[in-house]
């Protein structure tokens, strides 16, 4: 009996060790396998000059080149798009792309184009090779087919900046419409396939892939956002505009998608305040007659599913409040017309959840120890309501398009779409300036989504369509419904129908609010404030 017990004692501790041991080698085994998938990520650029400062010669990739164009059908203008990478200190990781971006844009003006350029960073788990490039010049074709962009005779034109936002290599779907569709405009494939994950063996790294999530934001939030980037923004933003045609001058626009959305704020912001403040005429009449409401050269930021924390845009939002209000008392036109819009969909799970519980322990960091008061500024409070203070890391926790207390525009549906689906070009009738007779509501239209068999049509309002989620304990933010919300920076939500989650902003629903988003810029940039507001 004894020996029974003993043999079963030694074959059970065999068994235990050879589990343990097993268990051993497939962590082992799994970790060689994410580190030989992991070893080519991206710490070089993806799209060399090899020193060149001209175009890629003829017998390069469009896979492989920093500068590609599309080749334009009969009658119609190409499409191109220049790269420029940068590191994980936010240097560049080749000069020459930066000097060749601008000096293209000054060339193609040169030779009588009419630009319309769109500079684009891009967010988490993207390159300058991953599936955010063909989705960007997907959207740049579309609005060079526009009706309204080929009258206006505009060359279409984009600068697309990259940063390491994967650690590991990307998920890249080479069967989407993207995809296919920028491969017959541009003649052959406008990324590298090799520089995507394993199709087979890539799973194994979408959990480390999760985990990327603190790196990547702390590195878009304190490393890339950096001197090289604003540097390459501005210079390619003031060689569009110096190097217009006289009466047709080149339109700019910014854009940021996720963390590359908070990439712009920390960089794009504090270089743009000195010459915004410039522009103050402090009851000066010769200053007046002088002073813009947009002096930058572009005509529109555009920050979509930012995943930034809010702390930076209610800095931000005060300011733009005071420069509106510091121009619209002497009666500057084009005030109300926005300078930055954050537009974050109801839909997007990432930066209304996933930010708020991965940046769970911010109220442990000291410097976000301090409250804000209540009445400064931001909630209506009666006068003998009890003080009310807000932790600044509820700031923190909250990205803009979710934090209660900033919101101050919503895209609300109006009706659905007399036409039927496919009876209307909505992306090219949005984005056309003469579609404006409705002044006061300027409506547009988005195509149906698959579930709905008509389109939509919307419109843009300052009056929270749920006033008990705009309250903080509550109370409702001073904004809602006074004279606040006007300011040069709209923090706008919309509905699952226009974007259905984080990443689809390049959905044909999207991107046809971008282009009504534009009108609508345009449109109040021509109007002069109302007397008193």
């Amino acid at each position: 009996m004894v020996a029974k017990e003993r043999l079963h004692f030694l074959y059970a501790g065999a068994t235990d060790w050879f589990a343990m041991h097993i268990a051993i080698y497939i962590l082992l085994a799994a970790a060689v396998i994410i580190f030989l998938l992991t070893v080519g990520a991206p710490r070089r650029a993806l799209r060399p000059t090899y020193g060149k400062e001209e175009d890629p010669p003829a017998g390069m990739k469009q896979a492989d080149a920093w500068y590609i164009e599309s080749r334009p059908a009969i009658g119609t203008k190409p499409i191109s798009c220049s790269f420029v990478e940068f590191d994980e200190r936010g240097d560049y990781l080749d000069f020459h792309q930066h000097r060749h971006a601008y000096m293209k844009i000054k060339n193609l003006a040169h030779n009588g184009e009419r630009l319309l350029v769109l500079i684009y960073v891009h967010g988490w788990k993207n390159n300058a090779q991953s599936g955010d490039v063909v989705k960007f010049n997907s959207f740049l074709e579309q609005v060079a087919s526009s009706q309204f962009v080929q009258e206006s005779g505009f060359r279409v034109h984009g600068v697309y900046l990259a940063w390491r936002g994967n650690a590991f290599p990307h998920a890249l779907d080479k069967n989407s419409n993207a995809f296919t569709g920028t491969q017959t405009a541009f003649g052959e494939p406008i990324v590298n396939t090799r520089y995507a994950r394993h199709p087979v063996l890539g799973w194994l790294l979408w959990v480390p892939e999760q985990l990327s999530y603190w790196s990547r934001k702390n590195a878009a939030e304190d490393k890339v956002s950096g001197v090289s980037i604003i540097r390459t923004i501005f210079t390619c933003g003031h060689a569009a505009r110096r190097y217009s045609i006289d009466d047709k001058p080149n339109q700019v626009f910014l854009m940021g998608h996720s963390f590359g959305a908070l990439m712009l704020e920390q960089s794009f912001t504090p270089a743009s305040l000195a010459r915004l403040t410039a522009e103050w005429p402090w009851d000066d009449e010769e200053l007046i007659k002088q002073a813009r409401a947009n002096p930058l050269p572009f005509d529109l930021v555009l920050l979509v599913n930012s995943a930034a924390p809010s702390i930076y845009a209610k800095q931000l939002y005060g300011y733009m409040v005071a420069y509106r209000a510091a121009l619209a008392r002497n009666g500057i036109i084009g005030v109300d017309a926005p300078l930055v819009i954050s537009l974050t969909s109801r839909a997007d799970w990432a930066t209304r959840v996933t930010h708020k519980y991965g940046n769970i322990l911010a109220p442990l960091y000291p410097s976000l120890w301090r409250s804000y008061d209540g009445g400064d500024f931001i909630l209506a409070l009666d006068a003998k309501a009890s003080p009310i203070k807000i932790p600044q890391s509820y700031y923190y926790r909250h990205t803009p398009g979710h934090n209660p207390l900033l919101v101050n525009h919503w895209i609300v549906p109006v009706a659905e779409d007399a036409e039927p689906a496919g009876g209307r070009q909505q992306l090219r009738q949005n984005i056309d300036l003469r579609r404006t007779a409705d002044v006061q509501n300027r409506p547009f239209h988005t195509s149906p989504r698959k579930h709905s068999a008509k389109a939509k049509v919307w419109k843009i309002t300052t009056c929270p369509p749920s006033v008990t989620w705009s309250t903080y304990r509550g109370f409702k933010p001073l904004g809602i419904g006074t004279n606040a919300v006007k300011s040069g920076y709209w923090i706008m939500r919309c509905e699952k129908e226009i974007i259905a989650g984080h990443n689809d902003v390049w959905s044909q629903q999207a991107m046809e609010t971008y282009a009504a988003l534009v009108r609508e810029t345009e449109v109040l940039s021509t109007q002069k404030p109302a007397p008193g507001q």
